[in-house]
């Protein structure tokens, strides 16, 4: 394992760095990591049916180790979706995705995550895993123009002792879905089939700023495959007028305008 260098840490001094970070980063560094079971840049150099199943797809795959801030594995897509080639990441670690992030979102980027985190710490270690956390915000290409991009992130290993130390991202452009400025992050459990999301003002794991149920989410993806509300009742063996309740408590918590920003809003989320 590599130390932790200014490389890919970042510069305490640099002001354009919000405090988030480097609290995170200091979060990342405090546990006394023990042994792991697989060594991820080993394993995909040596398997060229993964490595190429995701240098193919249109998501970009990362595997982030928090032990070095360092990336593990970079698909090789990553100049088709950022606009900067896998070694830019790949030779200068964390760091580097901070140096494309427009600068309007880089302090509520980080704040978020550092929300996340602090969610995801306190569950469980052996059901860290069944966690998704997902957020977005932009990045500038080289040419200079804006990108939105949608980071989907799980916890890929745990340690003997059972600290995280890899996290495994996908990374989506979704400047042609989402036209919104406003951040926020959502953070989906798979066991109970439920997510809620969280905002940059978030200061406390509590302080949830909305809670999609099951059933829930099952009626945003009906609404998203163009059921009706008479369609959906059918489906699920539930009323017209519970639908149509449900369905006016969704718009409410995600604050979307109407069906069609609603399912802007899911998809640009990674709730379908």
């Amino acid at each position: 394992m590599q130390p932790v260098t200014e490389k890919n840490l970042g510069n305490p001094a640099d002001k354009r760095l919000p405090e988030e970070y480097f609290n995170l980063l200091r979060m990342w560094q405090t546990p006394a990591y023990g042994q792991v079971a697989i060594d991820f840049e080993i394993n995909f150099i040596n398997n060229p049916c993964i490595r190429a199943m995701m240098d193919h797809s249109a998501c970009v795959t990362k595997i982030l180790d928090l032990r070095t801030q360092e990336f593990s594995f970079i698909s090789s897509n990553a100049k088709a979706v950022f606009g900067y080639s896998r070694n830019h990441f790949l030779e200068n670690g964390l760091s580097f995705c901070n140096k494309i992030a427009h600068p309007e979102d880089l302090h509520i980027t980080w704040k978020l995550k550092k929300n996340i985190w602090d969610y995801i710490l306190t569950v469980p270690s052996w059901s860290q895993a069944q966690y998704k956390f997902n957020y977005d915000y932009r990045i500038i290409r080289p040419d200079g123009k804006e990108a939105r991009i949608l980071a989907q992130n799980s916890v890929l290993q745990l340690d003997c002792k059972g600290n995280i130390t890899h996290v495994l991202g996908t990374y989506s452009d979704i400047s042609h879905w989402k036209k919104s400025e406003q951040q926020i992050a959502s953070i989906v459990s798979s066991a109970k089939n439920t997510c809620f999301f969280i905002s940059p003002e978030t200061s406390d794991i509590s302080d949830k700023y909305a809670v999609l149920s099951k059933r829930e989410l099952e009626i945003v993806k009906l609404m998203a495959e163009g059921y009706s509300s008479k369609l959906i009742a059918e489906k699920l063996f539930i009323s017209f007028h519970t639908v149509n309740t449900h369905r006016q408590k969704i718009l409410e918590k995600t604050k979307a305008q109407n069906t069609g920003s609603l399912v802007q809003f899911a998809y640009s989320h990674g709730l379908i």
